[in-house]
C-alpha cells in the first residue's frame, strides 16, 4: 500500500483500514537488493534527516539539500518539501557506495523505516470524534505496510521491534511537532490563497518558512532543541498572518 499516495488522494478511510500499532506483526527481511535504493523519486527529506547528514558529513544543511536534493512546494501540502534526487541512467540513490548505504547510521527516517510508512493521525477523529470539535489537535503515530516486491517474507517482525533497530522513538517527539506544524504551515497557506494575496506575498511566506525549516541550524549542537525554536517562530508567524 502506497501510504503517500492514498494521502494526497485523500483516501483517508482506505488509511484509517491499513492502519499498525507498534505491537502489529509484519512479515519482511532484507535482502540488500539495492532495489528501494534505485528508481526512488518520493523519498522526503525531513529537517531532521538533513540535520543529521549534515552533521555526519561536517557541512551544512544548505548544501545537503544543494548537493542530494530538491525542494520544492508540496502540490497537496502547499509547504516546501525536500526530497532526495537520485543520479545516474539508473537512477541510483546517491548515497549508495558499492551496493550499500553510506550513510546507513544515519539514514532517512523513511529509509529507515522501510518496508513502513509512518503517519500522524487526528486521535480525537479516531476516537469517533470530529476534526471541527474545538479541541485542540492531538495526534498520535501509526504505521502502514507499503507494497514492495523486495525482501522475504520469512521473518516476523513487530513494528515495535523495527523501529527499535534504527533508534526511531516510540513517541517520536520530533516527529509529532513536525507534523503538528505541517498542518498548520498547511491552514496558512489556504487562508492566504482565500484572500488572494499576491504571488509576490506567497513567495516571502514560503521563502521564510523553508529557511526556518530546513536551513537554520548549527550542527555542533543537538537538532530538537534547534527545531523547537524554529516551530515556535514559525507558529507566531502563522498566528500574525490568521
Amino acid at each position: 500500500m502506497d501510504i503517500r499516495q492514498l494521502a494526497e488522494e485523500n483516501h483517508a478511510e482506505e488509511i484509517e483500514r491499513q492502519l499498525m500499532d507498534l505491537d502489529s506483526e509484519f512479515r519482511f527481511k532484507c535482502r540488500k537488493c539495492g532495489k528501494c535504493c534505485t528508481h526512488q523519486h518520493t523519498i522526503l527529506f525531513s529537517p531532521r534527516d538533513i540535520f543529521n547528514i549534515a552533521r555526519k558529513f561536517q557541512t551544512t544543511t544548505g548544501e545537503v539539500i544543494n548537493r542530494y536534493a530538491e525542494a520544492y512546494i508540496g502540490s497537496t501540502s502547499k509547504i516546501p518539501l525536500v526530497h532526495m534526487v537520485p543520479r545516474g541512467q539508473n537512477e541510483v540513490c546517491p548515497f549508495l557506495e558499492n551496493g550499500l548505504c553510506s550513510i546507513h547510521d544515519c539514514k532517512p527516517t523513511a529509509c529507515a523505516l522501510f518496508p513502513l510508512g509512518r503517519v500522524a493521525v487526528n486521535k480525537t477523529v479516531l476516537e469517533g470524534g470530529t476534526e471541527d470539535s474545538g479541541q485542540e489537535i492531538e495526534l498520535e503515530i501509526k504505521y502502514m505496510l507499503n507494497d514492495t516486491d523486495c525482501g522475504s517474507r520469512k521473518r516476523v517482525n513487530t513494528v515495535r521491534d523495527w523501529i527499535k533497530r534504527f533508534g526511531i522513538p516510540e513517541q517520536d517527539e520530533f516527529f509529532l511537532l513536525w507534523s503538528k506544524l505541517t498542518i498548520r504551515l498547511h491552514a496558512v497557506v489556504l487562508e492566504l490563497e482565500k484572500q488572494r494575496v499576491s504571488e509576490e506575498t506567497m513567495n516571502l511566506f514560503w521563502i521564510a518558512a523553508f529557511g526556518t525549516l530546513y536551513l537554520s541550524y548549527d550542527t555542533s549542537k543537538e537538532f530538537l532543541p534547534q527545531f523547537q525554536r524554529a516551530a515556535e517562530e514559525l507558529f507566531t508567524l502563522c498566528q500574525e498572518i490568521i
